[in-house]
């Protein structure tokens, strides 16, 4: 499977040199799996992308818009990866936004190679603090340089992936995904994504699933001493699913392999 790309519905390899998502990253995106033709999840992609647009005022795309791009994108019925992205369009110099417009860029791509892995993580803390910004926390905006310069470091250090916190040294998520852990009591706790972070549509349909089965998650802030106390910990996304995490820099959690179990089956 090749990249394709739809730009506002046509087929296109390149954006206008002025598109604000650019210049400015002023733009939200989402990516998802998609399984024999099917995005996986949907309606809970639809919701976080909507959610997105409205904190940054950029107009909501119309779902049957984008559901047509993505049958257009995998018409053949295979599987792959889907990227929307909405930015707010071409405008001038100066960071102030036009009073209207958007461009919806809709990708398709082939699953990673590693999409389908189940091997349990070991993780380190990366060198690279997330900022705190309240206004944005939880979007999934294009401003992502922060994971970019940790995935970077990563790629350094021959480790898949790390786990980053913010300036008060409080665990947030990782590179690409979003964490939650079980305590010694067996309560689901997940940091909470008041002042950075993304709310991963994954993090969403399992938090929502665990308290459907009368298991509460408690979103709270996690500082980075408070790994030692955990017994399981799990890391989730989209395209990848879910996957245990057995070792943060030393802390060891027995039971992550038992919770991901778990975690899985609920997502099915």
């Amino acid at each position: 499977m090749a990249d394709a790309i739809l730009v506002d519905g046509e087929w296109q390899a390149h954006l206008p040199a002025d598109d604000r998502g650019l210049a400015y990253g002023d733009g939200v995106f989402r990516t998802l799996r998609v399984e024999a033709g099917e995005p996986v999840a949907w309606g809970v992609h639809l919701q976080r992308l909507a959610h997105d647009c409205g904190r940054l005022f950029l107009p909501v795309p119309d779902k049957k818009q984008l559901a047509d791009d993505v049958d257009r994108l995998f018409s053949g019925g295979h599987s792959g990866v889907v990227k929307i992205m909405i930015t707010r369009g071409s405008g001038g110099r100066g960071y102030t936004p036009p009073l209207e417009g958007s461009r919806r860029i809709v990708s398709a791509h082939p699953l990673p190679e590693d999409s389908d892995r189940q091997s349990p993580l070991i993780l380190t803390c990366s060198p690279v603090i997330l900022g705190q910004q309240a206004r944005l926390a939880g979007v999934k905006h294009l401003n992502r340089l922060e994971q970019v310069l940790a995935r970077e470091e990563c790629r350094r250090a021959g480790t898949e992936d790390a786990v980053m916190c913010d300036h008060e040294d409080r665990v947030i998520c990782t590179t690409m995904r979003n964490l939650l852990f079980v305590s010694a009591e067996g309560e689901w706790l997940t940091p909470a994504l008041t002042r950075a972070g993304i709310i991963g549509a994954t993090r969403q349909r399992l938090t929502s699933a665990l308290s459907a089965a009368g298991v509460a998650v408690h979103e709270t802030d996690i500082a980075r001493s408070q790994l030692q106390t955990f017994r399981g910990a799990v890391a989730c996304n989209s395209v990848g699913g879910v996957r245990s995490v057995v070792q943060i820099d030393g802390c060891v959690f027995p039971d992550s392999e038992k919770a991901c179990e778990y975690a899985r089956k609920l997502l099915i």
